[in-house]
């Protein structure tokens, strides 16, 4: 074996341990923005989770192929690579880069400020979740004659006196914020996988067309 295959055999191996290690990098993250993402960014993020968990699974194919010389195992490895590295790209430009964080926060408040206008506290979860009052701050409650609800206060005690104070800031911005930490993470997440991925598909093919001449001058 040459030098320059040996390198890529190597080149290889590193590229799928790498592919392993952001694999269950990719699920790990991607479980923890699970509950804190928007509702309707949840099914990208599953099949991230998804991608994570098959990368992980069939760097086995792309180790036992470069290590045992397998032309059969490279290029199932590499066919399989591909057709993730496709839709890992179609993933974060056809839809994580385009979600907008602001509409999905604008729509979910609104919905539950309409719902607690007829009398059910809908924005009491994300009051206390994200320490907020009403969607721009309290005098949301005000202008619309309601009652500033529980949840929209905090309770300062010390030793001998307890005050009940209103959370000034509105909901829209924070849930906003928090959406795009959430999204950012993932699209870093994704973007790494997919040069990771790339630089895999590269190796593996140069490695399987290697193989398969080395196949065919043993013919001869």
């Amino acid at each position: 074996m040459g030098c320059a295959t040996a390198t890529i055999k190597y080149l290889v191996f590193i590229f799928n341990a790498l592919c392993a290690i952001l694999g269950i990098g990719v699920i790990v993250v991607n479980a923890i923005a699970l509950k804190d993402v928007a509702e309707e960014t949840r099914p990208i993020v599953i099949v991230f989770i998804v991608i994570g968990s098959i990368v992980f699974l069939i760097s086995f194919f792309g180790c036992c192929g470069s290590i045992k010389q397998s032309t059969c195992l490279t290029w199932m490895y590499c066919i399989i690579m591909l057709i993730l590295l496709v839709l890992s790209c179609v993933l974060c430009f056809a839809y994580v880069n385009h979600i907008n964080e602001s509409q999905i926060a604008h729509e979910q408040l609104n919905t539950a400020w309409e719902k607690q206008k007829n009398g059910t506290d809908a924005m009491g979860t994300y009051q206390t979740t994200f320490k907020c009052c009403g969607i721009t701050g309290p005098i949301d409650y005000t202008k619309s004659n309601l009652t500033i609800p529980t949840s929209c206060y905090v309770t300062n005690s010390t030793a001998t006196t307890s005050t009940h104070t209103v959370y000034p800031d509105g909901c829209l911005k924070k849930m906003i914020d928090f959406f795009e930490q959430a999204t950012k993470l993932v699209k870093v997440f994704g973007w790494i996988l997919i040069a990771v991925e790339a630089a895999a598909f590269v190796c593996s093919t140069i490695l399987g067309i290697h193989f398969n001449n080395e196949e065919r001058r043993t013919r001869y």
